[in-house]
């Protein structure tokens, strides 16, 4: 009886040494930034990876910044964000060109988000070579990158197997503080202007323009001006001065936000003429101190006087209108 053989054929995986195929070149510029730097990391002299067997190994990059903020694009990272550099495939159509890759750190003054082609694109975004291989605009601006050291890896690794990989290159970047400043105010109110010229940071024509521009007058000019000289001559500001600073410029804005509102006054309809029938008595009360002729009229320059004068006036009919229904009532029950 013949023996029967019956060949046994194994098929054997080769794997991959990741440690033998080779280091790339890589810079990374700046190496330390406050939350907002733009980072530009280059790769150069990529090796040749086109021999090797199944499972082809890969370069990625692995950055550590959205790590904080529990925001990863793969989860078999070790919760960094992993990004392929260069594959196998790349090696066969002999695309072993240099990598730029660049990217901003996470910042609270880092600019909104911009739709382009349907996509919302932002500066955190990594791009290489012009490519977007990974978006991050829900936290680009709404989050600081914490202070510390982080360590950015580039490690080959086993397509099939991620957790196979070996450490090539390891580029270090320390965010800083971050020193905002606070952005200019543009100066919009009278008071700023009037510190302004009080501290000789504009001339008193930029002074007077900049007045005009909010609706003053020549008056209230000239009156802020006679402020500012006491202050000038006095030395520092007395508390009672800075008050004073403080009602004229509550009291010049309001008529100025009445003349911006109220740009025409139409006069009031002449009442009918009444005739009263005089008593000392009414006679006396009415008889009002003489206003002298080198006293200013506030009407000539504010329309906000004109309201006032003309409410006087409408009071003034009332009562009188009043008195002589008075006058009259008394005569009849006479």
């Amino acid at each position: 009886m013949g023996l029967l053989f019956i060949p046994v054929i194994s098929v054997a995986w080769a794997t991959t040494d990741l440690s033998t195929l080779g280091s790339p070149d890589v810079t990374i510029t700046p190496n330390s930034g406050p939350p907002g730097t733009k980072i530009t990391i280059t790769v150069t002299n990529l090796p040749d990876i086109s021999k090797e067997q199944y499972p082809y190994p890969e370069l990625y990059i692995y950055l550590p910044f959205s790590q904080p903020f529990g925001v990863t694009v793969a989860s078999h990272c070790g919760g960094q964000d992993c990004l392929p550099v260069y594959t196998h495939d790349d090696a066969l159509s002999h695309n072993a060109a240099d990598r730029t890759i660049t990217f901003s750190l996470f910042s609270s003054t880092n600019p909104k988000p911009v739709y382009l082609n349907g996509l919302e694109n932002s500066v955190c975004d990594v791009v290489m070579n012009g490519k977007t291989l990974e978006r991050f605009s829900t936290v680009c601006n709404t989050k600081d990158e914490p202070t510390g050291t982080y360590k950015i890896k580039f490690a080959w690794t086993l397509e099939t197997d991620f957790s196979q990989t070996y450490t090539e290159k390891v580029l270090q970047f320390t965010v800083t503080p971050g020193s905002r400043q606070p952005e200019p105010q543009a100066v919009n109110t009278a008071n700023d202007i009037i510190k302004q010229y009080q501290n000789g940071e504009i001339t008193e024509a930029q002074f007077e323009s900049k007045l005009r521009a909010l609706g003053w007058n020549d008056e209230q000019i000239r009156q802020a001006k006679a402020v500012i000289g006491k202050l000038h001559q006095s030395g520092s500001p007395a508390p009672e001065q800075m008050q004073q600073i403080q009602q004229g410029v509550q009291k010049a804005a309001e008529q100025a936000n009445l003349q911006a509102t109220e740009k025409t006054i139409e006069p009031a309809a002449p009442g009918p003429n009444v005739e009263t029938i005089p008593s000392p008595s009414s006679h006396e009360k009415s008889e009002k101190p003489t206003v002298q002729a080198d006293t200013v009229n506030p009407s000539q320059n504010n329309p906000s006087w004109t309201v006032i004068t003309i409410g006087a006036t409408v009071g003034a009919a009332a009562a009188i209108a009043g008195g002589i229904f008075a006058v009259r009532k008394r005569k009849v029950r006479n």
